[in-house]
């Protein structure tokens, strides 16, 4: 996010708050470990139950919720940052 902002507004800059750092970083790992056990049960063979997709399904509700959630704290930083450069 900060470096597609740095790229079409040089004269900007967002830190990123520490809150969503940490759930970017927890959405990173989590996803990384669901790519992971994904990818050993398609190479064992593996069809995942009924169960199993419902839980599937409730991780990435989850990763999309805390996605959101920094999407949510960039798009006001940075609006409330460029209603200041054109004011």
């Amino acid at each position: 996010m900060n470096k597609l902002a740095s790229f079409y507004f040089p004269n900007t800059h967002y830190p990123i708050p520490h809150a969503d750092f940490l759930r970017l970083q927890h959405a990173h790992n989590v996803g990384v470990m669901f790519l992971d056990m994904l990818d050993t049960q398609d190479s064992l063979g593996h069809v995942p139950s009924g169960d199993q997709l419902n839980s599937m399904a409730s991780m990435v509700a989850l990763l999309t919720d805390q996605l959101g959630k920094v999407v949510d704290t960039c798009e006001t930083a940075i609006k409330t940052q460029m209603e200041d450069v054109y004011e």
